[in-house]
Formats: structure tokens, sequence, C-alpha cells
């Protein structure tokens, strides 16, 4: 997530549909929006100043979120994949993941995996995963885009035992499912972007929930910002940052070195990666660099590739949407580590 969570025009994106689609937030963020807002004149004017206190964190994060599941919506162009079957993997409604099986099942294809974004605090397993499933299983590969639990209900140490879990039990059915448990490819974006690489690169999620490491092949992290977290609060600053920040990590720097990805980058990790980030984004670019730099000295191999003309959530809506770069560099990455 960036300085002021979504890239590029995304947060104009936000203030244009909330005034466009007031009728689909909370009752409570619209009183809001029309508390701070409603006097500001015409649309041009109510979109400048919601985009104004947006950014100086003047919106409860409650609604902040609404405003940014919105906006993701409307950017996405929430295609919702058909197709799939819903596994719950635990007793919580967030703790289940939708499979979709190859178009051959019967050559015992690899696994991709998707883990959705949100801010540790919104977002579900199918409005995030757009193309994605369509794409990977016509090319001959297994899908399944994860649901975890979300702040407040778990926190990042939680939600990453919770993907844990997930990839543990879609191993648990492998046969039934038709694909190859020892070639899994991990991803995700934005936060689960900083899920997928503590989950690769800190073992003991993995080792907790009976997982070999070595069945994570590779992973691809689309547009993340979390991986030395202490660094990000401290350096990338500003109000709404640090309400999202806060929220997920609390403000004990030790817990927040506890659940950043580069703490681990000398331990025992997935070894393969894939950093795709937008090219604008100043704090992306420098934690994706800081992590890859981190890892490269450790032994891994990591690849960046820094994404131009594009935005925090259209790097993940064009996966699988076509042919584009970030398509082709992310299906070059499987095919290198498999």
């Amino acid at each position: 997530m960036q300085k002021w969570i979504l890239a590029g025009t995304a947060l104009v994106m936000v203030a244009t549909c909330a005034v466009a689609q007031r009728q689909r937030l909370p009752a409570e963020c619209r009183q809001e929006v029309m508390q701070q807002c409603g006097k500001a004149g015409g649309r041009v004017a109510i979109v400048a100043c919601i985009k104004e206190k947006a950014q100086a964190g003047q919106f409860s994060q409650s609604c902040t979120m609404g405003l940014v599941r919105m906006a993701e919506r409307k950017q996405a162009r929430a295609t919702i994949p058909t197709g799939g079957t819903e596994y719950s993997y635990g007793d919580h409604p967030k703790q289940a993941l939708d499979f979709y099986p190859a178009s051959d099942p019967a050559k015992r294809p690899p696994l991709v995996i998707f883990i959705h974004g949100g801010g540790w605090t919104v977002g579900d397993k199918k409005s995030g995963t757009g193309d994605k499933a369509k794409y990977f299983t016509a090319h001959g590969y297994a899908f399944a885009s994860l649901g975890y639990r979300l702040v407040p209900d778990a926190d990042p140490a939680g939600q990453a035992t919770d993907i844990a879990a997930a990839v543990a039990y879609l191993r648990g059915r492998a046969k039934e499912l038709a694909f190859d448990p020892d070639r899994i490819i991990i991803s995700g974006h934005s936060a689960g972007a900083h899920l997928a690489a503590l989950v690769s690169s800190d073992e003991r999620y993995f080792k907790a929930a009976g997982v070999p490491l070595s069945a994570i092949r590779g992973t691809v992290l689309l547009d993340g910002a979390g991986y030395d977290v202490a660094t990000q609060m401290n350096d990338n600053g500003g109000p709404l940052l640090a309400k999202l920040y806060t929220g997920a990590f609390g403000t004990d720097p030790a817990n927040q070195k506890r659940l950043s990805p580069i703490t681990y980058a000398k331990s025992p990790n997935v070894g393969h990666w894939l950093m795709i980030h937008d090219a604008k984004r100043k704090d992306a670019t420098s934690q994706t660099r800081d992590f890859a730099a981190a890892l490269d000295k450790a032994g891994d191999e990591t690849r960046i590739l820094a994404v131009p003309n594009s935005s925090h959530l259209e790097i993940n809506h064009d996966v699988g949407a076509g042919d584009n770069l970030i398509t082709r560099e992310f299906a070059a990455f499987i095919k290198s580590v498999l």
C-alpha cells in the first residue's frame, strides 16, 4: 500500500465513486462524507474535498477502507471468476478458498495460488481474482484464491497462519483435486503480497502447518510495500498510512520486526522471487529494492519488474487480462522455476 493507499489516479476514483455511488457505502460512511464534504459545492468540488480529507486521514478507518473497496471494485472492472469450487479450511467464514481445476487435470499440473489485498482489513477471495483463474487454468495450471481472517479478527501473524493452513488443506486433497502438491506458486497483491512474502520467508508458518518449504517453487509479489514494516511506517508517513499500519501491526517495534519479511531474508525461504511494482510508487520501489537486495545477499534469485504507466490496482487487474507485460513476466517466471 502506498502513502495514500492507492496509486496514481485511484484515489481520485475513490472520491468519484463516493459521489456517484454513495448508496453503496455504509450509512455511517455516507454520513461522514456528507459532514466533511457535503457543502463543498458541485461534483468537482466534492471530489476534491474527499480526496483532500482522505489524504489528511480525516475519515475513519472503516470509512476509508469502504471507499478503497469501492475503488478496487470499479478499477478492477469486477471480473468475478466462475467455475470454481469453495472449500472451507477452518471454522471462520473467511477461512475459505476457491479452487479451479486445470483444463487438463490428468497431467497433474502445478498449482498457482493468489492472496488478495485490502490493507489486512478488507477484501475477499473473489474481488481481487479478476481474470487469473481463467488465464491460469487455460494455460495448464490449477488455481486457487485464498480467503483469510481480517483485522480485527486476526493480525497479520494470524493471517499468515491462515494462508499456511489453506495451503496445507489443498496439499492434503491434491490427489482428489488433481494437481501436483510439490509444485506450487504463491502470489499476492498489496497486503496479500506482504502475506505471501511473510509465509515464503519465515519458514515457521509452513512448518507448523506441515507444508515442506520445497513445495513452494516460487513467490510473486504484486505491488506490495510492507516488507519492512517499521521502515514503511517511519519513512513513508502520512496519517492515512499510519492508521492502516497501526491497526494491523500495532506500535511495538518488536512486533513490527517479527511481521516483516525482510527480517527472514537470511533464513531458509522459498528462494525464487518475482517482485512487480508500480514504477511511480516511491515506497513500493524502495521496499521492493531493499527486500530483493537482502534476499540476493542471502543467495536467493530475485527479479524486479518496475511497471511504467500503471497503478496499484491495475498491476493486479492486468494479471491474466490479455497479452500484457505483467502477464508475460508472471508466466515466464513460473516456467523458469517449475
